[in-house]
């Protein structure tokens, strides 16, 4: 394992009191972000599988359960841009209010559980799609992920 020699800009942060602690709070909310990026990239692909599950409903005539699915899309489509653009732990190096590693790794925490329902989604429009429970399931995985949603952003404003 070869170590990464340090640029100028980096020798010279480390030389201002408290801007390590800034590196690695601004390093693990670039990390937040790219898991939000993955978790709405997870979402568009169990968008894109009901979509082709929906153009084989209508060709056998199911549109009943075709419009089933059509909510359970409209949601994942809704929550889709609620994930990407969700708000994270952002702050500015000379913030009053700066959150702490410990506050950054709890908005992760929260991430993870959003991470679960987004992977069962996932699974559900794979693996179980034709079962007729299956569109309940993923509205009602959508319903928690905008309540993880929620919590999360509240919990980033207590801090704001």
């Amino acid at each position: 394992m070869t170590t990464r020699r340090t640029n100028l800009f980096e020798r010279i942060g480390n030389m201002i009191r408290g801007y390590k602690g800034y590196s690695l709070r601004d390093e693990k909310r670039n990390t937040d972000k790219k898991l939000r990026d993955e978790l709405s990239g997870i979402i568009q692909q169990s968008e894109n599988s009901i979509i082709k599950h929906q153009q084989q409903l209508v060709k056998t005539g199911e549109m009943q359960l075709c419009q089933e699915w059509e909510i359970a899309r409209k949601a994942l489509n809704a929550i889709f841009s609620k994930i990407k653009n969700a708000t994270y732990g952002e702050s500015s190096f000379f913030s009053d209010q700066q959150l702490k590693e410990t506050e950054l790794d709890e908005i992760y925490k929260i991430d993870l559980e959003m991470s679960e329902r987004v992977h069962l989604i996932l699974k559900t429009v794979e693996e179980e799609i034709n079962e007729t429970m299956s569109a309940g399931f993923v509205n009602q995985q959508v319903r928690e992920i905008n309540a993880i949603l929620i919590k999360r952003t509240n919990f980033i404003n207590q801090f704001k």
